[in-house]
């Protein structure tokens, strides 16, 4: 259940963009097993279907009889409408819409069906519906103290996880059994789940960034990267490291320390005030002038909260310009991954601040570990 308190301040963001916006209401589309996490941060809400409408003096959720019992004890604060044969979702805003006077409704793109839109336009005609994306990540960009333990527990989890898993890997063993045991690892560390599928990826599989384990083998002389994440009490954790099997030769370990240094400089340069593509030009320039420019491939950071990949972004795209905020968390992960002979992943998570930044990762060393 979330916090009342916690609730308010959230819905405070909510009524400060609805009034830059110019609308009446925020409509939360939480479709089957869309997965979306802002329906339960606004209201503590965990059904799997639910229609959430705020406006700048009430809060509303639409469910169905599955959650007759659980929305009451979950959304705290909110009037709780349930969908019957004789009062569907549609019937229900109708009359919201009446009772509230309510003329335009704003809603995320990203989140909620062009279809449910299209059909609300017909229905609740004449209102005007109009997207902003991305609205409910940015909502959620600057994380409350309570957020940024949870994220730290996440974290630490995936530390100790890592740390654990070093002694096991052996030669010979396979990329899925490496992927098997630490997923147990995490399990044992207090991680409710993964936050994503682990990635292990040796030798020349590590050319590709989003590889998944296979039955390779390990052997002497390759690197191998892993990436993986927790969930922790609804918060992720994400970070990587590319570790040495044995001596390697002198081609890969300037590849490492090129991804090593170019990381470490991103680290360095984060924090509250700068832009998302001044984050990411520093690891990429380095790159371009250790010859390794091309070879990255991938933005150099996301954020991190209740999804694994959400806002900010630091980008060379245009979508990163806008000034890092602090009190967000943010992923500093650039990469090198070169076709038919392998590749190199440092990520960290960090917390920005005006004078720097927290990195939650930094207990797991970033010099290259040789097993």
């Amino acid at each position: 259940m979330l916090a009342v308190v916690r609730m308010r301040t959230r819905v405070k963001k909510v009524l400060l963009v609805l009034k830059a916006e110019k609308a009446n209401a925020l409509l939360v589309w939480n479709s089957e097993g869309s997965g979306q996490p802002a329906t339960e941060w606004l209201s503590g809400f965990t059904g799997t279907w639910s229609i959430l409408l705020i406006t700048r003096t009430k809060r509303f959720l639409i469910a169905d009889g599955r959650y007759t019992a659980q929305s009451k004890k979950e959304a705290k604060g909110y009037k709780i409408f349930i969908t019957s044969q004789t009062n569907s979702s549609s019937r229900i805003l109708r009359r919201f819409v009446k009772w509230h006077k309510v003329k335009h409704i704003l809603f995320d793109g990203t989140v909620t069906p062009y279809s449910a839109v299209e059909d609300l336009r017909k229905e609740l005609s004449p209102v005007v519906f109009s997207s902003r994306k991305h609205i409910l990540q940015e909502l959620r960009i600057v994380k409350e103290k309570e957020e940024l333990k949870l994220l730290s527990k996440a974290a630490k989890i995936a530390c100790h996880s890592f740390t654990k898993l070093i002694p096991f890997i052996q030669v010979g063993m396979t990329e899925k059994e490496i992927a098997r045991k630490l997923e147990s690892l995490c399990l044992e560390e207090g991680a409710d789940n993964l936050a994503f599928p682990i990635i292990v990826s040796s030798g020349k599989n590590g050319a590709f960034p989003h590889a998944e384990p296979t039955e390779k083998k390990i052997r002497e002389g390759e690197l191998i990267t892993i990436d993986f994440g927790v969930r922790y009490k609804g918060y992720v954790s994400d970070m990587t490291r590319t570790v040495a099997v044995g001596k390697i030769a002198p081609r890969l370990f300037k590849m490492y320390e090129a991804g090593r240094i170019a990381q470490e400089l991103g680290c360095k340069k984060a924090k509250a005030g700068i832009t998302g593509q001044e984050l990411d030009a520093v690891c990429r320039s380095y790159l371009a002038r250790r010859g390794f420019g091309r070879y990255f491939t991938h933005s150099t950071g996301h954020g991190i909260g209740t999804e694994v990949h959400e806002l900010p972004v630091a980008s060379h795209y245009n979508g990163s310009k806008g000034k890092l905020q602090a009190g967000a968390v943010i992923t500093c992960e650039p990469g090198i991954y070169i076709p038919s002979v392998g590749g190199v992943r440092i990520e960290d998570a960090l917390i920005l601040t005006k004078k720097g930044n927290v990195n939650l990762t930094e207990k797991v060393t970033k010099k290259l570990i040789v097993l």
